[in-house]
């Protein structure tokens, strides 16, 4: 299986799906134990009573061989017909039964000759009695097949007595008739006749004795106890079994789903799919309580060192290359870009540096909601003509804020056109930095417009939600116009992805 950069997967890749997928784990679990559990509670006990009986070796006798039949295919045999309708129905007549009693299961004793009579019932004393009474039919029932075997063969034994017979008086009325030399081999021939009706006469008698003391081929060897305990329901095993089944589809699920997911999950994916372009930084989840830049409403919190590490990498880029004004987006809406371009102005601004926190995300704007200010004229009607200095807003001593204003007609016109140029331009003359807060790439061309702009454009990802073609397809739009993109900031990050060492809260 490959894994999220193409090669392949090793166990701490497995863990890591496993701990991103716990709840699909979670749910699989919950889906098989708790109805394992529900209906081992509601189902009715079932209780299993046990005879034991021993076979015993049947001698098959015949006028010409003995042959003794015993073994594990005999015990196989036998317990084919303990099993089958023959003695079932025999049961059925000896209890005068007239509903159909529970059926019975054998099985062989290791390689003995012994066979376990099992019998379940809902009643525990109904299961004891029906084992028992399993084992006293099948006996019955090889006693009455022997004995039928035994007469059969007496009647066809008489049959041939009888033949006989006519043939010894057929020679008795020649000898009588004549007096020749053919006397001598008449009287040969009916003393041979003679032996063989004396011999199966001794052979009638022999089955007769054979049926008189002929048994059932078996013997009760331990009858069957009433069962304290029932063998159904378990709930501990039918838990246990849920468990395992729930653990497989769980497991199989996590990877399956996280297989299919293209989202990007860690920073590292944004450099490798920026072709290059860094990281400025990693920011953890945790909301807002009061709905403000946690920069702002909480300065010593340790979530702010995720814009401070933004801020620093900013600054340090700045060194090289003039940078004022910065532009913030993101690919698709709810990723963050609103909430990063607030917290990277309010930490600039804790700096001592004048700033300007411009809200050109026309179509959607918000950031006069973070900072609760006034939603009066702004950029919109700046861009139609109103003086610049009337629609701004001071947050604090170094941020002042310019909201979205009112008039918001053709916003890619506006944000595109010479007089956002004119407006970005005053603006990068009264002030150390401009933050300025534009569109979503992928929905409309606003944030591709002002991208001629601005000196830099940081772009906001939520890790685990935008997929690979997401940004892939904003990094082609914006350097189709040559945009100055300077790096990502990975948002909703999680404790193990974060740069500064893995913060339990941050403002996402």
């Amino acid at each position: 299986m490959r894994g999220e950069s193409g090669h392949e997967m090793t166990l701490s890749d497995y863990w890591r799906v496993l701990t991103r997928r716990l709840w699909l784990v979670i749910v699989a679990l919950i889906a098989t134990i708790t109805p394992a559990i529900v209906l081992s509670l509601v189902q009715a006990p079932v209780y299993e009573a046990q005879a034991r009986m021993l076979l015993q070796s049947a001698t098959s006798d015949s006028l010409f061989t003995n042959t003794a039949q015993s073994g594990s295919s005999t015990v196989a045999n036998e317990i084919q017909v303990v099993e089958g309708e023959v003695v079932y129905q025999r049961l059925k007549h000896d209890l005068g039964l007239t509903e159909d009693p529970p059926r019975a299961i054998g099985s062989a004793v290791g390689d003995t000759d012994v066979v376990i009579i099992s019998v379940r019932s809902g009643d525990p004393v109904t299961a004891a009695a029906i084992a028992n009474a399993y084992v006293n039919a099948y006996i019955n029932t090889k006693r009455s097949q022997a004995v039928a075997g035994l007469v059969a063969a007496s009647e066809e034994l008489q049959s041939k007595i009888t033949e006989l017979q006519d043939q010894i008086k057929e020679i008795d009325k020649r000898i009588g008739a004549s007096a020749t030399d053919d006397d001598t081999n008449d009287e040969a021939q009916r003393r041979v006749l003679v032996d063989q009706q004396a011999l199966f006469k001794q052979r009638i008698d022999q089955l007769q004795v054979d049926a008189a003391l002929t048994g059932g081929g078996a013997q009760l060897v331990r009858p069957a106890v009433v069962p304290s305990d029932a063998v159904e329901p378990t709930p501990v095993r039918s838990a246990g079994l849920a468990l395992a089944v729930g653990l497989l589809l769980g497991v199989g699920a996590a990877l399956l789903v996280d297989f299919l997911d293209n989202s990007v999950r860690r920073p590292a994916d944004l450099t490798r799919l920026g072709g290059g372009l860094p990281v400025l930084a990693v920011v953890p989840i945790g909301p807002s309580l009061d709905g403000r830049p946690i920069a702002l409403s909480r300065p010593s919190d340790v979530g702010v060192e995720s814009y401070r590490s933004l801020r620093t990498n900013v600054q340090f880029l700045g060194l090289e290359k003039s940078m004022t004004v910065f532009e913030v987006t993101s690919a698709l809406p709810g990723e963050g870009k609103t909430t990063t371009a607030a917290n990277l102005a309010v930490v600039l601004a804790q700096t001592g540096a004048s700033v300007a926190l411009v809200d050109a995300d026309l179509r959607k704007p918000r950031l006069h909601e973070v900072f609760s200010a006034r939603k009066r004229e702004g950029l919109s009607d700046v861009l139609i003509g109103t003086e610049l200095q009337s629609v701004e807003q001071t947050v604090d001593a170094n941020l002042v804020l310019i909201t979205a204003g009112g008039n918001q007609t053709s916003p890619s016109e506006m944000l595109g056109g010479t007089r956002m140029q004119a407006v970005i331009d005053a603006l990068r003359l009264r002030f150390d930095y401009v933050i300025v807060d534009s569109a979503p790439i992928g929905l409309v061309n606003d944030a591709v417009a002002l991208s001629r702009h601005v000196d830099a454009v940081i772009v906001v990802v939520q890790l685990g939600k935008t997929t690979d073609v997401q940004v892939t397809d904003s990094m082609r739009t914006l350097s189709q116009v040559s945009a100055p993109l300077i790096g990502f900031v990975a948002n909703r990050a999680r404790s193990r992805d974060l740069t500064a060492g893995g913060y339990g809260y941050g403002y996402g």
